[in-house]
């Protein structure tokens, strides 16, 4: 009984075995690799634009929000400018009408001064008259000087 074992054999035996591992690496280990290798490279080429378009989708957000802010502020500064503008409107014309009713104060109060004075002259002359007339009555005669 031999143990080793004859090489022709383990050649002729190893032969087979060499060829199709040959063809195994051409047919399918070869492309598959080459499928692999360009899959890695595609999804790295994809990580890349998709981190080139998040940053400039970040820069137009910071853009946009840097003219977003530009503009609440001009429309607050015109909101402001236009409420003082309107407060100033709204204080004249308050300024004008107080004016308009002070005067107008002013000159019914110097008609009712000029009602109260004829009419407390009216009645300092009917005052007397009626003073004459009852006195006249109670005496039975005329209270002139003249009489």
């Amino acid at each position: 009984m031999n143990i080793i074992p004859d090489p022709l054999q383990v050649l002729l035996n190893t032969l087979p075995f060499m060829v199709a591992i040959l063809g195994m690496y051409r047919i399918i280990l070869k492309p598959m690799l080459a499928h692999l290798q360009e899959r890695s490279s595609a999804i790295s080429g994809g990580r890349d634009e998709a981190e080139r378009i998040e940053r400039e989708v970040k820069d137009r957000m910071e853009a946009y929000e840097a003219k977003l802010a530009a503009a609440r502020a001009e429309v607050a500064a015109f909101r402001a400018e236009k409420r003082a503008e309107a407060q100033q409107q709204y204080d004249d014309r308050v300024g004008e009408a107080r004016a308009s009713a002070e005067a107008q104060i002013e000159a019914a109060i110097g008609e009712i001064t000029a009602a109260k004075d004829a009419a407390a002259s009216q009645l300092k002359t009917m005052s007397g008259e009626i003073a004459e007339q009852v006195a006249g009555q109670v005496l039975g005669r005329s209270l002139t000087a003249g009489a």
